[in-house]
């Protein structure tokens, strides 16, 4: 039995996300692959008429990502705020204005990032990834491979990916095989 929970979050990914260079080799790796790990994800849904309360509250934390997740629905990522404080921290100063749920424990958060990180991902999912159209920042809820994911624009070339634990394994061999012809590098 693992020593910890963040051991036991992230088993299923451990015999597959192996660091290393694979792929195609044409140099560089179009594509780098990162699991997030230790992070915290909670779900906060705004009551009716607090969005703009749960906003202003969301600006005055520090160490957090805030990503939309549908109307008044949020994604809060940390990975400076250990599993379990988040939630509770969030809960606190949320308690009259929203639902807090703790995601951290249900959830695989894998980086893809790189100059065919774009054209990887396209192959999975109807979301037009373009940058004209998924500005940084930019989050959806889709389908990507089959599987329901959160899928964000977190820089230039980079998007972060919230897989639910269950599925990650299947997923992780999804974004490797489709990876393989640009190369890609595990971290």
């Amino acid at each position: 039995m693992p020593n910890n929970m963040h051991d036991i979050r992230t088993l299923p990914l451990r015999k597959l996300a192996k660091q290393g260079r694979f792929g195609a080799d044409l140099g560089e790796p179009g594509v780098t692959l990162a699991i997030l790990h230790p992070v915290s994800l909670v779900s906060v849904i705004a009551r009716s008429g607090k969005a703009k309360i749960v906003a202003e509250a969301f600006k005055a934390m520090r160490g957090i990502r805030v990503m939309g997740a549908g109307a008044d629905q949020y994604y809060v990522q940390s990975e400076a705020i250990a599993d379990g404080l988040l939630a509770a921290d969030l809960k606190a100063k949320l308690s009259t204005t929203a639902s807090v749920i703790d995601q951290s424990h249900g959830r695989v958060v894998i980086r893809v990032s790189g100059p065919k990180a774009r054209y990887v991902l396209a192959k999975g999912t109807a979301v037009d990834l373009h940058p004209d159209h998924f500005a940084h920042n930019h989050a959806a809820m889709t389908t990507m491979a089959h599987v329901g994911v959160h899928l964000t624009r977190t820089g230039k070339d980079e998007f972060t990916i919230s897989v639910f634990r269950g599925f990650s394994e299947s997923f992780w061999e999804w974004l490797t095989t489709s990876a393989a012809e640009c190369g890609y590098q595990v971290l």
